[in-house]
């Protein structure tokens, strides 16, 4: 294994194999919608019990080291286990699917769309931008402000559910984070009109 876009391709061919409902999140996703970056991590949303996680794990190859100890994530307020590819090196975090209402919106709201010729759930492109703003507020992480501004840019301003966005936005307090992001965006929207 040579990329971590290798290791995300076998971590999804074991989902999808195992039939468990996930969803890719991170840096991987708003690539998906944005200007792609590079990462050195990726991270999915799991809805499984602990026999579902034993046994994907035991599906996964020898260069995967999963962490036994599970942890609090405390943006999300959600359980998280790591697993690491050292030969890349490269970090994958599984995030358990938690309570929280914008975790269960996005959750339920993914499609299934093409990621590295796989078949793979992902959030929408709003829901990408309000849990990267949420994690540039909450984590205080420019990358993921980056991130956000890019999908913005890429998807296009008429293209985007605003009031669904600034209504999560105003739940976690970034209505003036989702402000400053889309003054980021405007250039890229008015090139797109002058074409």
């Amino acid at each position: 294994m040579k990329t971590g876009e290798e290791a995300v391709a076998v971590l999804l061919d074991a989902l999808n194999e195992l039939g468990f409902d996930y969803m890719v999140d991170g840096s991987f996703s708003s690539n998906r919608y944005g200007v792609p970056r590079a990462t050195k991590d990726a991270d999915f949303v799991l809805r499984i019990v602990a026999a579902d996680r034993q046994r994907l794990f035991a599906r996964l190859p020898d260069a995967f080291k999963v962490d036994p100890q599970v942890s609090f994530e405390m943006v999300t307020g959600t359980w998280r286990q790591i697993i690491q590819v050292p030969e890349i090196p490269f970090l994958i975090e599984l995030f358990e699917l938690s309570s929280d209402p914008h975790d269960q919106s996005r959750f339920f709201r993914r499609r299934k769309l093409t990621l590295m010729s796989r078949e793979s759930w992902l959030p929408t492109p709003e829901d990408v931008i309000v849990q990267k703003l949420r994690w540039s507020h909450g984590a205080k992480r420019s990358k993921d402000f980056d991130d956000a501004v890019s999908v913005m840019a890429i998807q296009g301003e008429t293209e985007l559910d605003w009031p669904y966005i600034e209504k999560w936005c105003a739940e976690h307090g970034t209505l003036e984070v989702l402000a400053e992001a889309k003054a980021e965006a405007a250039p890229a929207w008015e090139d797109d009109e002058a074409d």
